[in-house]
C-alpha cells in the first residue's frame, strides 16, 4: 500500500481522498495522473499519505473493528 489514487469528487470514495487527487472530468483526472507520473515530490508526497491512511489496515486490526461494527 502507498499507491497514490485518483477518484471523481463525487460519491462515497471522495471523502477518502486527498482533495489535489480528485477530479471533476476526464482531463483533470489524466492531468493528474501525468504530474503523479512526473513529478516525483508530488508522487511521493501523496505516496508518504496513502501509506499512512493505510498503515493500521491489519488483518487483526480491521477483524477487531468488523466486530465491534456488529456488535
Amino acid at each position: 500500500m502507498g499507491l497514490p489514487v485518483i477518484a471523481p469528487r463525487t460519491g462515497w470514495l471522495a471523502e477518502h481522498i486527498d482533495d489535489e487527487l480528485l477530479f471533476d472530468t476526464d482531463e483533470q483526472a489524466v492531468q493528474i495522473a501525468a504530474r503523479l507520473a512526473t513529478d516525483p515530490e508530488f508522487y511521493l508526497l501523496h505516496a508518504k499519505r496513502a501509506y499512512a491512511s493505510t498503515a493500521d489496515l491489519t488483518p487483526a486490526a480491521v477483524a477487531a473493528r468488523y466486530l465491534e461494527a456488529i456488535r
